[in-house]
């Protein structure tokens, strides 16, 4: 039963949303940072004002610790979440973590629900081979060196990065990233289940690109090479961010073990770009608003419509042959 004056809130100010019995807290897998933390005090109905901690104390409840734990302080209703990160990346996914607070006073309680938002903030993570191993994407500088399918490394010449926000994915769901699952493409790529923008170019090798393009290695955007098995649109994200990856000239180079490209500054993907992002860029590059001013692309690039054609089929598991014998 709730109080007959007072609720329990949240009043440490970290949440992200919710209130006034359930509550959201994010923690992104990619900030170096492994605690949440939260206060609950008695807080009165009508104005909303703190009236200090439930006189008789808190519990706790948690049903799953598979992503990390609590610490929760009973008398005064703060708490710490401590992220198991490991369990997170085995995973490979957003995940949540949840637990019910409790606050008594004489006869009467009431409880709360809190949810804890793991993000892995997909593309964040993404691993982009160097000459010195593979390295996050978000750690790269410009000037740093990366490894090309073409010949000698290259120095990154601009980053770019795009957040996109849970309300953003809600109403343009044809942000959300593509994930290519470990050995989607072929045995050994991509090395680990990468995932990339709708309209990032992943490179195809495929008998088939040969008798329809008379080329043998074309240049497909992602969102044509889904096949609803593993390589799909990733509904499960909360949120992401884009990084673009420009060179002196248009590149193929490996993330994930994949060979994709390195961003092409082409109309297109220059509207796609953050306004700050596209005035940054072209005060660098100026010959960018020339026609042709970044050069030719590194390979043939199809349309979406073209790409389906070369939509690999799922690779079988031992369990589907074994299920199938």
């Amino acid at each position: 039963m709730g109080f007959n004056i007072y609720n329990i809130e949240d009043v440490s100010g970290n949440s992200v949303g919710g209130g006034p019995d359930g509550w959201i807290f994010e923690i992104d897998l990619w900030d170096h940072v492994d605690t949440v933390t939260g206060d609950f005090d008695e807080v009165d109905l009508d104005s909303g004002v703190s009236q200090g901690e439930a006189p008789d104390g808190y519990t706790y409840t948690v049903t799953d610790t598979t992503y990390g734990y609590i610490v929760g302080n009973t008398t005064d209703g703060s708490w710490v979440f401590y992220l198991d990160r490991q369990a997170v990346l085995d995973d490979g996914t957003d995940q949540a973590f949840e637990f019910t607070i409790e606050g008594f006073d004489g006869g009467d309680s009431d409880d709360d629900s809190v949810t804890i938002n793991i993000l892995i903030c997909l593309c964040r993570g993404t691993m982009v081979d160097t000459p010195e191993g593979p390295r996050r994407v978000e750690n790269l500088r410009v000037g740093d060196l990366v490894s090309t399918a073409d010949g000698e490394p290259m120095p990154l010449q601009w980053i770019g990065s795009r957040k996109i926000s849970s309300y953003e994915l809600a109403i343009r769901p044809e942000l959300r990233p593509i994930r290519i699952s470990k050995n989607a493409l072929e045995h050994g790529v991509p090395t680990r289940d990468l995932f990339v923008s709708p309209n990032h170019n992943v490179l195809v090798r495929d008998w088939r690109a040969q008798l329809l393009f008379s080329e043998n290695e074309v240049l497909v955007p992602a969102k044509a090479l889904v096949n609803n098995a593993n390589i799909v649109q990733d509904m499960t994200v909360s949120n992401t961010e884009y990084f673009h990856l420009l060179c002196e000239s248009h590149q193929i180079i490996w993330t994930d073990g994949a060979p994709t490209e390195s961003f092409f500054p082409g109309p297109y993907s220059l509207r796609m770009l953050s306004p700050e992002a596209r005035f940054e860029l072209l005060d660098l590059f100026p010959a960018l608003l020339e026609e042709d001013g970044y050069g030719a692309a590194a390979r043939l690039c199809l349309t979406p419509t073209e790409g389906q054609v070369l939509r690999p089929e799922p690779i079988a598991t031992v369990a589907d042959e074994v299920a199938a014998a």
